[in-house]
């Protein structure tokens, strides 16, 4: 059997245990998610962790070893 094949047959069977994944409560979940403003709210959420890395690399530079 290919790693494809198996890969699949496990990503089947976890999809068929969700017990949550076609009801309402989910579908109002993804909905919320994945709206109109999706992009703007990833970048917020995603943008302090450059921000931070630079200043840490910036510390880590100027302090004496």
């Amino acid at each position: 059997m290919s790693f494809a094949f198996i890969a699949l047959l496990g990503a089947v069977s976890v999809t068929l245990a969700c017990t949550v994944c076609d009801s309402d409560v989910s579908v109002a979940v993804r909905s919320g998610i994945f709206n109109p403003s999706f992009l703007p709210t990833i970048f917020e959420v995603i943008a302090p962790f450059p921000v931070l890395g630079l200043v840490l690399y910036a510390l880590s530079r100027c302090l004496p070893d």
